[in-house]
C-alpha cells in the first residue's frame, strides 16, 4: 500500500493533540513532561504561573531542550527575560483552545 505525502501529513496534523502544561509547584517535572509529550508529536505550550521559574540544573537543561524544540513558554509575571508575558486573563482564554490541560 502506497501513501502519498499529503495523506501522511494530513494524518500527522489531524491526530496531533494540543496540550497546555501549567507549572506552578513542580516545575522540573512539568518541563520534563512537556519535552516528552512534544517528542510524541503533540503540540505543547508551557505556562509558568504565579512563581518565578526556579534556577536549577534540571530546569536549565530542560530549558535548553525546550528552546531547541521550539516549545512556547509563557508566564504571568512581568519582566522575565526569555519568557513571553501573558496576563492571567489572557492565559485563561488561551487555555480554552487546548485539547488537554495538565497542571503541575
Amino acid at each position: 500500500m502506497v501513501f502519498s505525502l499529503d495523506l501522511m501529513l494530513h494524518f500527522y496534523m489531524k491526530n496531533r493533540r494540543r496540550i497546555a502544561i501549567i507549572a506552578r509547584d513542580r516545575q522540573e517535572e512539568a518541563l520534563r513532561m512537556a519535552i516528552g509529550l512534544a517528542i510524541l508529536n503533540d503540540s505543547v505550550d508551557i505556562y509558568i504561573i504565579d512563581k518565578e521559574l526556579q534556577e536549577t540544573e534540571k530546569n536549565t537543561m530542560n530549558l535548553e531542550m525546550i528552546e531547541a524544540m521550539r516549545i512556547k513558554i509563557f508566564t504571568n509575571l512581568k519582566e522575565k527575560s526569555g519568557i513571553s508575558y501573558l496576563s492571567t486573563e489572557e492565559i485563561a482564554k488561551k487555555i480554552l483552545e487546548y485539547d488537554h490541560v495538565i497542571p503541575y
